[in-house]
């Protein structure tokens, strides 16, 4: 469901392009320049092998295939041993490479190179870890649903504000509303209607990370807390979300099914948020939207 990333990851997002039957580097974060000792101009619309060493290059040039639905870079990539690259000074550092599936560009396959290092994955372990049992000390469990209730909401984005203010983390918070609640509630009764309530809940917990947070706001209303994530991921996170829910409609007792769809407001953790309530500041921006809002994904 994410984007398989965090946001103190080095990226490099590249693109295959079957027409001009080239490997294109698309993007560099600032982690990765950072890693790399590059700047972005100098990498960004390059040739990727213009920083692969020759054995990598080469196995890149003999398997990958442009055409569709052929042998990709991202899969040539996966399954490479001891993944390094050059610097400039023409020596090869080796990382833990992951390779992960993006939206197209342009027409474009584009995956991105998650380059990770021993000792910032250590690192950014330990700071979750601390993260996740600063949490377990003041959960409580919506008595519906047994998910952290809107309390413990608030409470993890207070602890989680200062880790996103070092910029040591950065973490998402969103709400996620069952559109025409009231209706459904009519129609099926409190009974089927925590079920249905349930049912979202778990279709955004199973389709997350372990460590990101989902809890009951209200009874029409779910948070998640993403706990580690990128500026260009949320969205797609957060439509994927939409698209899932929408794909899976709850099932009763005589398999009748039942659609739904949800509208998600969604605002980054700490910076200028650092002092203000995200659960009112979500609340209002879908109050904002209106009851007959439907699908809607607000960004704030």
């Amino acid at each position: 469901m994410s984007l398989g990333y965090r946001s103190n990851d080095a990226v490099v997002t590249i693109c295959q392009n079957n027409q001009a039957k080239s490997i294109e580097i698309h993007h560099v974060n600032p982690a990765a320049v950072e890693l790399l000792g590059y700047d972005a101009v100098e990498l960004e619309g390059k040739k990727l092998d213009r920083i692969l060493p020759p054995r990598i290059a080469e196995m890149l040039n003999e398997f990958v295939e442009f055409e569709e639905n052929a042998n990709d870079v991202g899969e040539v990539l996966a399954k490479v041993q001891s993944f390094s690259i050059v610097g400039r000074d023409d020596k090869e550092t080796g990382f833990r490479l992951k390779v992960v599936r993006t939206e197209p560009v342009g027409g474009s396959l584009s995956f991105a190179l998650v380059l990770q290092d021993k000792n910032g994955m250590r690192r950014n372990e330990n700071i979750r870890s601390a993260i996740a049992e600063s949490f377990k000390g003041h959960e409580a469990l919506d008595p519906d649903i047994a998910l952290p209730d809107r309390y413990s909401l608030g409470k993890d984005i207070d602890l989680i504000t200062p880790y996103n203010n070092k910029a040591e983390v950065r973490s998402c918070f969103a709400i996620l509303q069952l559109d025409h609640a009231d209706e459904l509630f009519g129609q099926y009764g409190r009974t089927k209607f925590n079920a249905i309530r349930k049912h979202v809940a778990m279709l955004c917990r199973n389709n997350l990370r372990p460590d990101d947070v989902v809890g009951i706001i209200s009874n029409r209303r779910t948070g998640v807390l993403l706990m580690d994530t990128v500026p260009e991921g949320e969205r797609i996170v957060f439509n994927r979300l939409r698209w899932q829910i929408a794909a899976s409609p709850f099932v009763l007792p005589d398999n009748t099914t039942v659609g739904l769809s949800v509208s998600i407001s969604f605002c980054a953790v700490g910076g200028e948020n650092v002092h203000k309530n995200l659960i009112e500041i979500c609340e209002h921006a879908l109050d904002r939207a209106g009851p007959s809002a439907t699908n809607a994904l607000v960004e704030i």
